[in-house]
């Protein structure tokens, strides 16, 4: 007997369980990937998945060929995104109903593109810059690495706190931002209390060696599960707070007397 509360198949979904889906932010993108072509004259539909961060871009390069106006205006209004995906821009510009305002725009970003590295990276602080709160959030959670790792050192802590709990954010980027010093406080403990990056050692360790990091947070983190190795670096690094680099001390003192005998 099948699983009532199972996911449907893409083919076999009713508009409701389609909206329901395109809405998620607790799915496997892959479902996500055929709705455009099942619903291709769902215009509702499609702005929502435009909207969602876990589509995936083969999704959104379909919809992008052939999207109505209003789902193209959608798409044009997250430049950064086209920017630094321009085979949206490419996708886009086959859209016979796209409008010649919206492909002077595509072919500006697109062209913007072309520019060397560095130039991409300073376009991307300026579009950032100009952005207003709303913006930010949106792209802290569904840009790719650059724009994460300049919206992480956003004055305004729910931006940056925003790009910790992105859907597309990689342990790597985690263990890189667990090390800096130039952000919140507030980021720092967020990472600490998320399951997922509290089980990589890379993480840890950047978090346990920033001085950044709050002290109650340093001690929670576990420091009898570290290697001798670790704890001698810690109690030894005089740029972190003195409370954590002692416990660090007495964690190795405790396993050089070994464990304590038992009670008759």
């Amino acid at each position: 007997m099948s699983d009532p509360s199972a996911t449907p198949t893409p083919s076999a979904l009713t508009r409701d369980e389609a909206t329901r889906l395109a809405q998620s932010q607790e799915i496997e993108p892959q479902l996500l990937e055929e709705l455009p072509a099942q619903f291709p004259d769902d215009e509702e539909l499609w702005k929502l998945l435009v909207a969602n961060p876990l589509t995936p871009l083969p999704a959104i390069i379909y919809m992008a060929e052939r999207a109505p106006a209003s789902v193209a205006a959608q798409l044009l209004e997250d430049r950064v995104f086209i920017f630094h995906n321009p085979v949206v821009g490419h996708a886009l510009l086959k859209n016979p109903g796209l409008t010649e305002t919206d492909r002077r725009r595509v072919q500006w970003i697109l062209h913007e593109t072309t520019k060397e590295e560095r130039e991409r990276k300073k376009t991307l602080v300026q579009l950032i810059r100009e952005m207003n709160t709303g913006q930010k959030l949106a792209l802290a959670k569904k840009g790719n690495k650059d724009a994460r790792m300049i919206l992480i050192k956003d004055p305004n802590d729910m931006i940056a706190l925003e790009v910790v709990n992105s859907p597309r954010i990689s342990d790597e980027e985690i263990a890189i931002i667990a090390q800096m010093r130039d952000i919140s406080d507030k980021v720092l403990r967020a990472i600490a209390n998320i399951r997922r990056f509290r089980a990589n050692k890379l993480v840890i360790t950047g978090l346990l060696h920033n001085p950044k990091t709050p002290v109650g947070v340093s001690l929670a983190l576990g420091l009898p599960n570290l290697t001798d190795r670790e704890l001698k670096f810690l109690a030894s690094d005089r740029n972190i707070p003195a409370a954590v680099s002692r416990a660090a001390k007495q964690v190795l003192d405790r396993r050089a007397k070994g464990p304590a005998p038992k009670k008759d």
